[in-house]
C-alpha cells in the first residue's frame, strides 16, 4: 500500500513539488485513467491552482528581498559617507588627504538615498565607475571593504528588481489566484481520496498485481520527503539542544 506521512508539515514549495510529482506518477499508469479519471483532473486543477499561488508567494518574497537591498545599499553608502567624515574631522590624520580625493568623488556623484530606485542604481554605479581608478586611496584609507560591499548590494538589488519586474509583467492582470493555505485544502482530500483508492483496490488480490508497480513507485517518492522531515526535525532538535547548551 502507499504509505502515509505527515504531508501537512511539508512547506509550500515541498507540498506543491510532492502533488506535481505524485500527478506524474499516477498519470502513467492506465488503472489511474481508468478508474480514477476524475480525481486525477481535479487534481491537475488543484496543482494549476498552486502554481499560480506559489508565484504569488515568491513574487512577495522577491519585493521583501529587493526591499531589504534598497536599504542595505542606502545603509552603506551612509556609512561610507560618515566613514569619510570621520577622518577628514582631523586634518593631522595621515588618511586625511586619501579621504579628501574620495570624498570629493562622493560629493561629486551625489546623495543617492532619496532618489527613485532605478536612479539611484544609476547613480551607484556611476560612483563604483568612478572610484574604480582610486583603488590606491581607498585602500590605504581602508574604505575599500565598504565600497566593495556597497557595489555589491547595488548589483544584487539591481538582478532582483529584475525579477520582480518579470514576474509581474508575466502575472495576468485582474486575476488574484487562490493563497496556497487555500489550496492545500483543497488539494488534500483529492490526494488522499486518490492514495485511498490505489490502497483500496491493491488490498484486493486479483487487483495487487496490477497496482504493484504504482505503489511501489509512490512509496519511493513519499520516503524521499518523509525522509526529509525527519532531517529537518533532527536538524531543529540538534539546534535546540545547542541554544540550551550555549
Amino acid at each position: 500500500m502507499v504509505q502515509k506521512f505527515l504531508i501537512y508539515n511539508l512547506r509550500n514549495p515541498e507540498y506543491y513539488q510532492f502533488v506535481s510529482s505524485s500527478f506524474n506518477i499516477f498519470g502513467k499508469y492506465a488503472v489511474v485513467h481508468d478508474s480514477l479519471r476524475s480525481l486525477h483532473e481535479e487534481l491537475e486543477q488543484q496543482l494549476t491552482n498552486a502554481e499560480a499561488a506559489i508565484l504569488t508567494e515568491r513574487g512577495h518574497e522577491l519585493v521583501r528581498q529587493k526591499n531589504e537591498m534598497d536599504r542595505r545599499r542606502d545603509r552603506l553608502h551612509s556609512k561610507l559617507f560618515n566613514y569619510l567624515k570621520s577622518i577628514l574631522y582631523d586634518d593631522q590624520d595621515v588618511r586625511f588627504d586619501d579621504a579628501q580625493v574620495i570624498m570629493r568623488v562622493v560629493k561629486e556623484v551625489g546623495n543617492p538615498n532619496n532618489l527613485a530606485e532605478n536612479a539611484q542604481s544609476a547613480l551607484l554605479i556611476a560612483l563604483g565607475n568612478k572610484l574604480e581608478p582610486l583603488h590606491e586611496p581607498l585602500r590605504a584609507i581602508e574604505a575599500d571593504p565598504i565600497v566593495d560591499d556597497l557595489m555589491e548590494a547595488n548589483r544584487q538589488f539591481i538582478e532582483l528588481e529584475k525579477e520582480c519586474r518579470l514576474m509581474f509583467a508575466q502575472k495576468k492582470l485582474g486575476t488574484t489566484p487562490p493563497s496556497m493555505s487555500a489550496v492545500r485544502k483543497q488539494t488534500d482530500p483529492i490526494y488522499r481520496a486518490i492514495v485511498n483508492a490505489i490502497n483500496a483496490n491493491y488490498a484486493i488480490p486479483s487487483k495487487k498485481e496490477e497496482y504493484k508497480n504504482l505503489v511501489a513507485e509512490m512509496n519511493v517518492l513519499v520516503k524521499k520527503y518523509d525522509d526529509l522531515l525527519a532531517a529537518r526535525k533532527r536538524e531543529k532538535k540538534e539546534k535546540d539542544v545547542c541554544e540550551v547548551c550555549g
